[in-house]
């Protein structure tokens, strides 16, 4: 067996085990219309119920990933006990690399994975102003934070994560942006945004 075969399968297993537990993300975001209520890609997401909800459904999909991965992983850790295959230890690898990829968080103290229930909860807070940045306080979740819609006030410098939205660049392109990011914004997470002008909603 000739070392190009075992590199081609190894890469073959890495990106089965890396796709797999991906599937509810890329499928149920991009080949099924989910919209209810939300506003279209990439167009700001007012901060209401119908957001609250899509946020709970994300949490979802996300740990439906945790369920398809075991497939990959079974299969892998089976044919290594019976030999070293290199698709097999592909799979291992690609199963690895997503756990990884989910487990470790963008902020420690936020919680763990994509959508973390603290981030839901502090949203969902928002829904109820407590001190009005302006006369008509119209809050809505912006690429990299929420904002009021009139005064521009940032009551939430976290940018917006994937909503399962159908995105405006198209079914495949778009799934392949959400499997390069893993439904994470491409925005890194900052303590303080400063967004006095119009940015471009790209997620």
């Amino acid at each position: 067996m000739s070392m190009t075969a075992d590199i081609f399968r190894l890469v073959l297993g890495l990106l089965f085990g890396m796709l797999v537990p991906r599937i509810p993300l890329l499928f149920f975001t991009r080949f099924l219309n989910l919209e209810r209520g939300l506003h279209p890609h990439p167009d700001p997401t007012p901060v209401d119920v119908p957001l609250i909800q899509r946020m709970r459904l994300m949490r979802r999909v996300h740990g439906m990933g945790w369920i398809l991965a075991i497939l990959p992983l079974g299969l892998g850790l089976f044919v290594l006990r019976v030999s070293p295959q290199s698709f097999a230890f592909g799979l291992v690898a690609g199963v690895a690399w997503f756990a990884i990829s989910r487990i470790v968080p963008q902020d420690v103290e936020m919680g763990l994975g994509i959508i973390p229930m603290s981030l839901v909860r502090e949203v969902n807070n928002l829904r109820q102003i407590q001190s009005p940045c302006c006369d008509r306080p119209f809050l809505q979740w912006e690429v990299r934070a929420v904002r009021c819609r009139f005064c521009r006030a940032v009551h939430l410098s976290t940018p917006r994560p994937d909503l399962g939205r159908l995105r405006s660049d198209g079914r495949l392109i778009g799934a392949f942006r959400i499997l390069l990011a893993d439904g994470r914004s491409i925005f890194p997470l900052t303590e303080s945004v400063e967004l006095g002008g119009e940015v471009g909603e790209e997620e």
